[in-house]
């Protein structure tokens, strides 16, 4: 059976994964240092991380794309908060704070999109999850990601992953979704870019990644 565009790029980011650079380590540990700190100040955070930090290639002045997952009492009725969310904007001045601090490197850190738990838990607990878009959106991130403090939500995951009716709605969502986010021209130039940064460090492309890429490429 041919693999669905999303176990293609599922493939392709494990193998990308096992060239990840000290940079890609440094900030991920970072960002998991940071959920801590805001733990600690009682916020409960976690991300998604995607592009570059997503499949580990990457370079000091590369910008960090993330997701951010928390619980806000302020939108409790709103899958994901308003930029103008005061909760949210201390949690993001926060992040970037401590990874200043901690790795002395200035990049940019880039929040594609927010997920708020209150909102998460209370469709749960009341059964009415079917036709959710933030609830197709917190599964989607959580399969093409790469988590900092998992714990935090996986338990919502595994929730959503145990409903059949649900799986079969965000299987044709997800494929949609991630079709017009491969589409883009800037993604295809990233895998160039990875394949250049992994070159650069004197190692060869096996042949297995490069078929995967190109079928991948082919798909999407």
């Amino acid at each position: 059976m041919a693999r669905s565009i999303v176990e293609r790029y599922l493939v392709l980011k494990n193998k990308y994964r096992n060239y990840d650079t000290k940079v890609a380590l440094k900030r991920v540990q970072a960002f998991r240092l940071a959920t801590q700190e805001l733990s600690r100040k009682g916020y409960e955070v976690a991300l998604e991380i995607l592009g570059s930090v997503n499949f580990g290639i990457v370079e000091p002045n590369s910008d960090a794309d993330c997701i951010l997952i928390h619980s806000c009492d302020l939108h409790k009725n709103e899958g994901s908060c308003p930029p103008h969310c005061s909760n949210l904007q201390f949690i993001k001045a926060e992040i970037s704070k401590f990874i200043t601090k901690r790795i002395k490197e200035a990049f940019h850190v880039e929040y594609l999109d927010n997920i708020n738990l209150k909102y998460v838990e209370e469709k749960l607990r009341s059964g009415e999850i079917l036709g959710d878009e933030s609830l197709y959106c917190l599964l989607f991130y959580r399969n093409i990601g790469r988590p900092v403090n998992r714990p935090l939500f996986i338990s919502f995951c595994d929730a959503l992953e145990e409903n059949p009716n649900f799986i079969k709605e965000i299987i044709p969502w997800a494929a949609t979704a991630l079709e017009g986010y491969l589409s883009t021209n800037q993604h295809q130039l990233s895998f160039k870019k990875y394949n250049e940064r992994i070159r650069a460090k004197g190692l060869d492309l096996p042949e297995g990644l490069l078929q995967e890429l190109q079928a991948y490429m082919d798909q999407s």
